[in-house]
């Protein structure tokens, strides 16, 4: 029972690193998209990324041989679908939509993943749609609409937004079958061919586009500053290296619908990094919200995971 207890403490606390990583990421987005365009800096983000978690790839291939896979024709097939639906939307959309709409909506408006989330693992995966989860789901959009009040007063969604919007919505989903679709591939790839692969296809999309639209494509490397590659290189590094290593490592351990809640920390992490860093201020709503956020992420990864693997539990005693 201990052991059970201590592993889905575990994937909690593994999902709540990932969310911290991942909003870190803002910051140093901004730095590097004041000199590079959205689609080369997608590529070289995924690049880098990608080429970081290749030594860990060799090194497991050489310590698990019987892991080894050939890449068939079947699996691009399937990397590409993932890599170009799943990786182009939330990235280079993402900052096309804002572009056309605004920041703030784009928050309000990735509330939907979630959602979009244990959705797609009930029709793709087979998943079940438990009280629990919904619940939580609805525990935890309800946080994060506390944590974004501020957004929610900025909010417009006019017909002069709505092609951005539309765009956004996108993005978001696009988000939802990225990690829907890597679940189902987890079963036969393991977490760093899901991610290097993907990372890839993506990569190459986002050079195609950058070549075709963008007026300064990806491969005009000279005159960007060195604190624009570092900002790419910790991008890179953290939250597309360590922070998706974890995620697909959760992924793999639990169902789309457990972990989609999770989700909800990422305002709430850049919330509190905005008080750190510009000393914004935080009132009482914002910190019940990260109450009931915190609370339908734990309930979902350590109570129903616990349900869920009753097997693993009495094996455990």
């Amino acid at each position: 029972m201990k052991a059970s207890r201590n592993t889905s403490w575990v994937n909690f606390a593994a999902l709540v690193l990932v969310n911290v990583l991942w909003a870190m990421q803002y910051a140093a987005y901004k730095i590097a998209g004041e000199g590079m365009e959205d689609a080369a800096l997608n590529f070289w983000v995924l690049l880098f990324g990608a080429a970081l978690l290749i030594p860990f790839w060799l090194w497991r291939k050489q310590t698990r041989p019987a892991s080894n896979k050939k890449l068939t024709w079947k699996a691009i097939r399937e990397f590409t679908l993932l890599g170009v639906l799943g990786i182009v939307p939330p990235s280079v959309m993402l900052s096309w939509g804002i572009a056309h709409s605004s920041a703030s909506n784009a928050a309000i408006l990735s509330l939907t993943i979630p959602v979009l989330m244990t959705l797609l693992g009930f029709l793709m995966l087979g998943e079940k749609l438990t009280r629990v989860r919904i619940a939580c789901l609805a525990l935890g959009l309800l946080g994060t609409l506390l944590v974004s009040m501020s957004d929610l007063s900025q909010a417009s969604f006019g017909r002069t937004l709505l092609v951005g919007n539309f765009v956004l919505l996108i993005a978001g989903a696009g988000s939802a079958f990225y990690n829907t679709y890597s679940k189902a591939l987890l079963e036969r790839y393991s977490e760093l061919e899901v991610l290097i692969y993907s990372y890839t296809t993506a990569a190459l999309a986002c050079a195609v586009i950058s070549a075709a639209l963008e007026k300064r494509p990806f491969y005009q490397v000279s005159g960007y500053s060195g604190k624009t590659w570092l900002a790419i290189a910790l991008i890179g590094a953290l939250p597309w290296g360590l922070a998706m290593v974890l995620w697909m490592w959760v992924l793999n351990r639990l169902e789309v619908g457990q972990i989609s809640t999770s989700i909800y920390l990422l305002p709430l992490f850049g919330l509190m990094f905005s008080v750190l860093t510009v000393h914004e201020r935080i009132g009482a709503p914002q910190i019940l919200g990260g109450v009931l956020t915190v609370a339908g992420t734990a309930i979902l990864t350590v109570y129903e995971g616990r349900q869920a693997n009753p097997l693993a539990e009495t094996a455990s005693r």
